[in-house]
């Protein structure tokens, strides 16, 4: 979803800053890359030194940082404590600390911003019907992290509102674009949806690009569904 993300608010005019603990896969990426563990106090200070250098408006921060580790999907009762740990970290520490960088130059501006990807789980317990016989299924931390994510959300909106700043979620249903279920489990998946497919991470970038815009300048502490009407059963 990042590139996607990248994309859309490129053609907008927007200049991107992409922050990961690797460096991307493919040479051509859209936007200026910056090496950064998420989690790590010290690497997050470089970015706040990195952007004091720059002098520029930050416009907005979006939270999309993922950790797959092995272990991941593992049977709770045989789940790792460290990859429970490492997952709330990337997620909740991670846009914790991301936050608290941008927050002193979104108040001296007085707007900015703020956009946590969540997802359906962080809202509602996963149909776990549709991931039998599947090689895939939804881990319980990933569920803790998202409703945290989402709830981090509203807190910073209220807290500062008085500056202009605003923060939002976005809750994805299944990305077809980014799936690891196969065609059998696009299809089961689909079936639970009103709208009968998942969503694009194209579609997410729209509301995301929605949400960082001027457009969207009365919309705070919101977490928006992208869901197809997963939720509305």
């Amino acid at each position: 979803m990042g590139q996607a993300f990248a994309k859309k608010l490129k053609e907008n005019d927007y200049d991107i800053l992409l922050l990961d603990v690797r460096e991307p896969v493919d040479k051509v990426v859209i936007g200026e890359f910056l090496k950064c563990d998420i989690s790590s106090e010290n690497d997050v200070s470089g970015v706040s030194d990195y952007l004091n250098s720059k002098n520029q408006e930050i416009y907005g921060l979006i939270n999309n940082a993922s950790c797959q580790l092995e272990g991941l999907t593992d049977e709770l009762e045989n789940y790792r404590i460290d990859t429970y740990r490492k997952v709330l970290e990337v997620n909740l520490v991670g846009s914790f600390l991301l936050v608290k960088a941008v927050i002193p130059f979104m108040k001296k501006q007085e707007f900015g911003s703020i956009v946590n990807i969540g997802s359906i789980y962080g809202v509602v317990a996963p149909s776990f019907e549709i991931y039998e016989g599947m090689n895939i299924t939804s881990p319980l931390v990933y569920s803790v992290a998202k409703a945290g994510s989402i709830h981090f959300c509203k807190w910073v909106a209220a807290k500062y509102g008085k500056w202009n700043i605003r923060c939002n979620a976005v809750s994805p249903g299944g990305l077809a674009d980014s799936q690891k279920g196969g065609p059998e489990f696009e299809k089961v998946y689909s079936s639970k949806i009103p709208l009968g497919r998942m969503v694009n991470s194209t579609e997410v970038a729209e509301l995301v690009n929605f949400l960082i815009s001027d457009k969207s300048k009365y919309i705070t502490g919101q977490n928006i569904l992208i869901d197809g009407g997963w939720t509305a059963w």
